[in-house]
């Protein structure tokens, strides 16, 4: 369900973006990746389940936009290096993650889900206040 709702909202949200704004769509991205693990975690059958996987899939409907948004705002000289630089900044922060997750875990199992949907939203109120498509 994940892959399918991600291959199914992908470019039709890439055009929309384009023409209407990329901003609303990366908060939409952002949005799911908080909400996923609370569905995830709240699943009380199978089919609640598959739902927590379209919301899982959802994660994708800004991700055109936010590689876009990306590069919008680098410099044309600099757009690669600004691309390498970002994801190594991105991997460097999530690679503490698991260990974290599984020291949460060991508390109680639903812990790493309401703490990553927590700074999940911290990640989306951060970006809705502080960055400006221009």
């Amino acid at each position: 369900m994940q892959s399918l709702t991600a291959i199914l909202v992908y470019i039709p949200a890439a055009k929309i973006a384009e023409k209407t704004g990329k901003k609303p769509f990366v908060i939409a991205t952002f949005v799911a990746f908080a909400f996923f693990p609370l569905a995830v975690v709240w699943s009380t059958s199978f089919g609640w389940l598959l739902a927590a996987f379209v919301v899982g899939g959802l994660r994708e409907i800004g991700e055109p936009a936010r590689k876009a948004l990306i590069i919008d705002l680098a410099e044309p000289s600099l757009r690669a290096r600004v691309v390498g630089l970002y994801y190594l900044g991105r991997s460097v922060a999530i690679a503490p993650a698991a260990f974290i997750g599984g020291l949460l875990w060991k508390i109680s199992p639903v812990i790493p889900f309401y703490v990553a949907a927590v700074i999940g939203l911290i990640g989306v109120a951060v970006f809705a206040t502080t960055v400006r498509e221009e």
